[in-house]
């Protein structure tokens, strides 16, 4: 799940990315209002997301991923014990992705933390299209992507 706009566009103030006592990263999220979770059920979307329900968390990683192009703050977002592979194995994913793509996530709730995620890539050489259903987890009130199948 992956898109680019430019990296320098996102290394502001509204999103940290910190390390825990046991070297796992935590990214921090500036509040913002948004809609609740069923409004935004099945929109595609682009924006930064949250980590307040698993379509909003589903989104806040494609935005790191995409966006921010950064893996660090990708797997911050992601469980202590997710299948996401660590942030260093995860940059040259990213990396690959070729600038100037763009992207749009749709999420259906599966259940209360299983999601059918549509995304389309807006590649300079053409449209790509990735269907995968996304576990997510909460832990400590914040919702994390767990498992991507």
């Amino acid at each position: 799940m992956l898109w680019s706009v430019g990296r320098s566009d996102f290394q502001s103030a509204d999103a940290a990315t910190q390390v825990d006592g046991a070297d796992t990263p935590i990214l921090e999220l500036a509040e913002t209002p948004t809609a609740p979770a069923s409004d935004l059920d099945d929109e595609c979307r682009a924006d930064r997301g949250d980590q307040n329900s698993g379509a909003g968390v589903i989104a806040a990683w494609n935005y790191a991923y995409y966006v921010r192009r950064d893996a660090v703050a990708a797997r911050a977002l992601a469980t202590p014990n997710s299948s996401v592979v660590p942030a260093e194995q995860l940059q040259p994913f990213i990396d690959a992705v070729p600038v100037g793509t763009n992207y749009c996530v749709r999420t259906k709730a599966l259940s209360e933390d299983v999601y059918l995620v549509d995304l389309s890539e807006l590649r300079p050489d053409g449209v790509q299209r990735i269907t995968q259903t996304v576990t997510t987890q909460q832990l400590d009130g914040k919702w994390f992507v767990d498992v991507f199948n």
